[in-house]
């Protein structure tokens, strides 16, 4: 009788200890089921070079999608105060990626800082005289000598602007320039005729300066006047930040939600402009859609239109070279591949590594 208890009692006890067994080995593949990226999203901040524009709307699409949350990031998008401004964070390592005026981090590149392009969006120049339709100044070249331009200072617009004019065989000087603290005050100079034009991007600035305040408003791309253009808008990395393997994998991560973001946006303007103007409230609907459409309309030159988004041609970037050293006395590279790289960018369709 004794016996029998007490093998009742093993069997029991085997059977717990089997039991417990079983759960947590149970318990322990679950864990490993669970990629570590779902575990903890990495903090990653992202600065842009401006106040918020319909130009931007990409990247927030890709946070309002989850594009980055898939890949495993925690993405904060800051405003900025212009490219020169930003092009400093990114060397002095207090924003290591950004988003710069292309021309602007040449100059940072020529001045010795640590910064490279790590994908282009904007890859022709919308660079414009943005002017009250009322007295409109300059549209044609004889026009220019004498007007009025607004620019902020640390301007992204100043370098090509001062290649269009050597182009044409003027300087800097020949404009009055008209030097304001924000992009708004910028606006304001224009509207209140303090200012015949302001230089700014076609897409953003006039459109929605017609809509917000009912001053009907024009403007002319320095392209159209005097076949001026240059890569525009990048994506921006701290050099010595790139070396980091972690940081690599990182960036790479960040990129193909972005490009993923972008496509969104080209193949969903309608909805992208919704979701923009919850992060900018300022923004309605028809200035939204305005602007990204006009976006979509320089995201690539020849040489790039069948490569994938933010891929940049080596020829396009010793084009712009070539007319900033000439006109702009941009300090030369002898390697153009010192400014960019496109190793960190995807193939489409940009979907997240499971």
């Amino acid at each position: 009788m004794k016996r029998k208890t007490n093998t009742s009692w093993n069997m029991s006890w085997n059977m717990s200890r089997n039991v417990s067994w079983l759960l947590a080995a149970i318990a322990a593949m679950a864990m490993l089921a669970v990629p570590a990226r779902a575990q903890a999203p990495e903090k990653f901040q992202f600065r842009l070079n401006w106040t918020l524009y319909g130009e931007h709307a990409g990247f927030f699409v890709a946070l309002d999608k989850g594009f980055y949350k898939e890949e495993g990031l925690d993405v904060e998008i800051l405003e900025g105060s212009g490219s020169t401004t930003v092009a400093q964070l990114v060397s002095n390592m207090t924003n290591p990626v950004a988003y710069v005026d292309a021309a602007t981090m040449m100059r940072g590149v020529g001045a010795g800082m640590p910064i490279k392009a790590v994908g282009v969006t904007l890859q022709q120049s919308p660079m414009s005289f943005i002017y009250r339709a009322d007295a409109p100044r300059p549209t044609k070249i004889e026009e220019i000598k004498g007007s009025r331009i607004a620019i902020t200072a640390g301007d992204a617009s100043l370098a090509i602007f001062t290649a269009f004019m050597g182009k044409l065989g003027m300087n800097v000087e020949d404009v009055k320039l008209i030097t304001v603290a924000n992009p708004q005050s910028k606006e304001q100079a224009v509207l209140s005729k303090q200012a015949d034009a302001l230089l700014g991007y076609f897409m953003d600035q006039g459109p929605r300066m017609q809509l917000q305040t009912g001053v009907k408003m024009g403007w002319t791309r320095l392209y159209d006047m005097a076949g001026i253009t240059t890569l525009s808008s990048a994506i921006i990395a701290n050099s010595d930040w790139l070396k980091d393997a972690k940081n690599q994998a990182q960036l790479r991560r960040f990129l193909r939600a972005s490009q993923r973001g972008w496509q969104y946006t080209f193949d969903h303007r309608d909805e992208a402009a919704e979701i923009f103007m919850k992060h900018a409230p300022a923004f309605n609907k028809e200035i939204s859609l305005l602007e990204i459409n006009g976006t979509m309309t320089i995201l690539r030159t020849e040489k790039t239109k069948a490569k994938p988004i933010a891929w940049s041609a080596s020829e396009d970037w010793k084009e712009s070279q070539d007319l900033l050293e000439k006109y702009a006395k941009l300090k030369a590279q002898p390697d153009v591949n010192v400014y960019f790289s496109n190793e960190f960018l995807s193939e489409p369709p940009y979907l997240a590594k499971k």
